[in-house]
């Protein structure tokens, strides 16, 4: 069922009036804007949004499916002041720093070496602008991504063996902060041009959408596999998107996937998920040469079961609805 932004508006209200919040509207101090005070908060301070004022960003490694990350804006007062928060998996070794020109930084630790990401306060917005993918596992490489001027250059080796590559990056849209996975290892379909021509703007975002579902392990495991591009989203009409997933166990059971993303305005996305379930225990109990077979089948009814979900996705977080 559609719904109109103000209606959103009022569901993610609604939402985030369930229990205690995590993080309140206003407060002078950390202290007194994060509610949980039995995890490690990491934390940072500076002009982000260039107004004179002092910003805050809060993040909480060690806290699932709540709001564990938020942006704050200085108020002339002296107090901090809600911009949004948001439900996203953060790595658990996250370090937050702001540059000297107001750029968030974020490191995360990852396979051996370190994920950047780098957001900048433009547009009313935190944007990436930015970033780097550092490993050092199996001989170093990294890649350092600028999405302001499209370039991305690529260092392997180390010392004056070090090997140093150019290349540019496919034009893509804005994309702010909760669009995409903390990860950068599931990003790769940002930097390469795909054989068919320039990336469609919406479908960018559909895919970091669908991306951050996977990170976040909000569909079947099997579906969560993010390294096979046969489960990615493709067109299903004007603003429809559509992925499978199949997963077929012999004794076992069978689990069929589909998911829809329907844009409904800008920055705001319907996804609707069906899985459906077969119950195949019953062949794990098949003799080596099939012979009591068709008692089996007599007996076991074939048991079906599905369920169906709805999200929908506005300004980088999800609702279910």
């Amino acid at each position: 069922m559609k719904r109109s932004i103000l209606s959103l508006l009022a569901l993610c209200t609604a939402f985030a009036a369930w229990g205690q919040p995590v993080f309140l509207e206003s407060g002078k101090s950390v202290a007194e804007l994060c509610t949980v005070t039995n995890l490690d908060l990491v934390t940072a301070e500076a002009d982000i949004n260039k107004d004179g004022l002092r910003d805050l960003v809060i993040a909480i490694p060690d806290l699932y499916n709540d709001h564990n990350f938020a942006f704050y804006f200085g108020q002339a007062d002296g107090s901090y002041k809600e911009f949004r928060t948001y439900a996203i998996n953060v790595p658990d070794a996250l370090g937050i720093t702001v540059t000297d020109k107001g750029v968030v930084r974020l490191q995360c630790d990852r396979d051996g070496g370190f994920d950047v990401f780098l957001f900048r306060w433009q547009d009313g917005d935190f944007r990436l602008i930015g970033g780097k993918k550092d490993r050092h596992k199996g001989g170093h490489f990294d890649e350092s991504y600028n999405y302001l001027t499209g370039k991305m250059i690529r260092t392997d080796g180390e010392g004056k063996g070090r090997k140093v590559t150019n290349s540019d990056l496919p034009a893509l849209p804005a994309i702010n902060f909760g669009w995409i996975p903390l990860n950068y290892n599931m990003l790769d379909y940002l930097h390469v041009e795909p054989e068919d021509g320039p990336m469609d703007a919406d479908y960018v975002l559909v895919m970091g959408i669908f991306r951050r579902m996977q990170d976040e392990e909000m569909l079947f495991w099997h579906f969560c596999d993010w390294d096979n591009p046969y489960r990615n989203p493709v067109p299903d009409g004007d603003n429809k998107w559509y992925a499978e997933d199949a997963h077929e166990s012999p004794g076992s059971y069978n689990a069929y996937s589909v998911l829809s993303f329907t844009k409904q305005g800008e920055g705001v996305f319907l996804i609707e998920l069906s899985e459906t379930y077969y119950d195949r225990s019953w062949e794990a109990n098949i003799n080596e040469d099939g012979s009591n077979i068709d008692e089996l089948l007599e007996e076991a009814a074939p048991e079906e079961s599905g369920s169906e979900e709805e999200w929908t996705f506005f300004n980088g977080w999800f609702t279910v609805g």
